[in-house]
């Protein structure tokens, strides 16, 4: 059966939009690869860089920013276990909800995070609502939207610390395993900076 002369011009067309489509996906891949790997060069600079004496909580908030570039989201938090009350508290956040958020607690075994704490297994979820382990406590406390998000553990050889959340992503991509491995990698160095900022603490005590 012959195709005419019209349905040809319209084949083409279609397999035009069909490839401006994907070359703008390879490239929205492509630059946020190249975001991710300036993230990871400066987080490990300033790992490189550390002094015996730093600012703790500048640090993380740093590592933070960065894994939040790379990830290409505007919304994250670290979140830390207080012993004393077997609580989380959000040590520090960045984005929109940081003044609602910061220094709020949640129960240990609360959601994503509570889950990612106890079994020290990152977890990626693109769809909160498809996750019977996602809770929307908080986001009903603070009045946001938890559509997708990203959490991994913060921990040493003989110590969990916390964990670190990346929420909602600003492009049409969906997180992805590459996002989960920066995140991976930031909450190695975090973990790094909080056992380093301990060993500190734990000299100093042991020389007055």
């Amino acid at each position: 059966m012959a195709i005419d002369r019209r349905d040809k011009v319209q084949m083409l067309r279609d397999e035009n939009e069909a490839l401006k489509v994907r070359n703008q996906y390879i490239n929205s891949r492509l630059t946020r690869h190249q975001q991710a790997f300036r993230a990871l060069n400066q987080m490990d600079d300033i790992m490189r860089e550390l002094s015996a004496e730093f600012d703790l909580a500048k640090l993380i908030n740093n590592l933070l920013s960065l894994a939040l570039h790379a990830c290409d989201s505007e919304n994250g938090s670290l979140i830390l276990i207080d012993e004393e009350s077997a609580e989380l508290v959000f040590a520090d956040v960045v984005g929109e909800a940081r003044k609602q958020l910061i220094n709020h607690r949640i129960n240990l075994d609360v959601g994503i995070v509570g889950q990612v704490v106890t079994t020290k297994e990152p977890v990626l979820i693109a769809d909160v609502r498809k996750s019977v382990q996602w809770s929307s406590e908080v986001d009903q406390i603070i009045g946001f939207k938890t559509n997708a998000l990203m959490c991994a553990p913060l921990y040493s050889d003989d110590k969990t610390y916390g964990a670190i959340e990346v929420v909602n992503n600003n492009s049409n991509d969906d997180f992805d395993d590459n996002d989960l491995a920066i995140l991976r990698v930031t909450a190695r160095f975090v973990s790094q900076a909080l056992q380093k900022a301990e060993d500190i603490t734990l000299l100093g005590v042991k020389q007055t």
